[in-house]
């Protein structure tokens, strides 16, 4: 079920941030700079998402080996 979740919220996030990308051209610089900070952690999200569902707990697991190679 995690995965099928997964993948289900990274479409609809995908679906989300389509139509702002698809109109991304016709923008003045400043409003395409802001449109990209504002969509680059709902892609990191979708990416996430997408990890997830492929390789379930695969995120843990990497957390934890970050965790445990931080000098003390």
């Amino acid at each position: 079920m995690p995965r099928v979740l997964n993948a289900a919220l990274a479409v609809v996030l995908l679906a989300c941030v389509a139509p702002v990308v698809t109109r991304f051209g016709g923008r003045g610089l400043l409003l395409q700079v802001v449109l990209v900070f504002l969509i680059a952690p709902v892609l990191l999200l979708v990416g996430l998402c997408l990890s997830s569902a492929i390789r379930p707990g695969s995120l843990g697991r990497a957390v934890r080996r970050m965790r445990s190679r931080r000098p003390r």
